[in-house]
């Protein structure tokens, strides 16, 4: 594993130093933990740079046992993304209503993906936030916090994306041209022909929980770990989505409103 970086290491580079050596594709951690984070009713905060960086992929496959069951089991994959799948400079507005709430609103919120499974299969997701809004029991953030909740998993294609065969969501062919014997058997190629013709925009929900294990009261800064469940690409809506699990490391700081925020 890679050693830990902090925010002041970071800071101290220029882009020089950090062009090709994959430092921006990574989180920082705090060395260690001094005091807790409050927040008082007389002013507006945010959590700011936030960042999650995935250490693990898993997708959920039927697995064979010897004595003949199958059962379901996250296993694990080989990352083929290059260095770009960590989601930074995330931020929205922190609020204590009986517990922490935090609403996300804008930053890099999500990556194009894909993992290659044991059997060779690829399975291409966009790792995302979106709109996520996560709550706690606690009242500060300290080590041990936990903040739990859901977010909205875009399609990994858009609209505008074109098939091998020119069809596409808003534009392209309105059908695969030369296939009409596939068309009319009125039998198995139906349903397969019908999902690949009717590109659809789908939209998944995931959840995410993260827990705070080190805190810096002076700067506000904190890290800790996180699990996020989501669905893979659907080939917009030809596909079958398969469950993702992700863990890994986040880090933020909470911080005062400071007038440029648009939420």
């Amino acid at each position: 594993a890679a050693n830990a970086i902090t925010s002041q290491q970071v800071r101290s580079l220029t882009y020089e130093e950090v062009k090709g050596t994959g430092l921006a594709n990574r989180c920082t951690e705090l060395p260690g933990t001094n005091g807790e984070i409050s927040i008082s009713d007389k002013s507006k905060y945010k959590i700011a740079d936030l960042c999650f960086e995935p250490k693990s992929f898993q997708i959920e496959q039927e697995v064979s046992r010897r004595k003949g069951g199958v059962t379901k089991e996250f296993v694990d994959t080989k990352l083929m993304t290059r260095a770009t799948y960590t989601l930074a400079g995330v931020e929205g507005p922190l609020t204590s209503e009986g517990g922490l709430r935090f609403a996300e609103k804008e930053g890099i919120d999500y990556a194009a993906t894909t993992v290659q499974l044991p059997g060779g299969e690829r399975v291409p997701f966009m790792f995302t936030v979106k709109e996520l809004v996560a709550q706690s029991t606690s009242k500060t953030i300290a080590p041990g916090t936990e903040f739990s909740g859901t977010f909205r998993v875009p399609s990994y294609r858009s609209g505008l994306f074109l098939d091998p065969k020119g069809r596409g969501g808003t534009t392209g062919y309105d059908m695969a041209q030369g296939l009409p014997g596939m068309e009319a058997d009125g039998a198995e190629g139906q349903a397969e022909l019908a999902g690949e013709t009717n590109k659809v925009f789908q939209v998944t929900d995931g959840s995410l929980e993260f827990a705070v294990n080190k805190v810096d009261e002076a700067t506000g800064e904190w890290s800790g770990v996180f699990v996020s469940e989501q669905l893979s690409d659907t080939d917009m809506g030809s596909k079958v989505p398969k469950k993702v699990l992700i863990k890994g490391i986040v880090s933020g700081r909470v911080d005062t409103y400071n007038g440029s925020e648009e939420y």
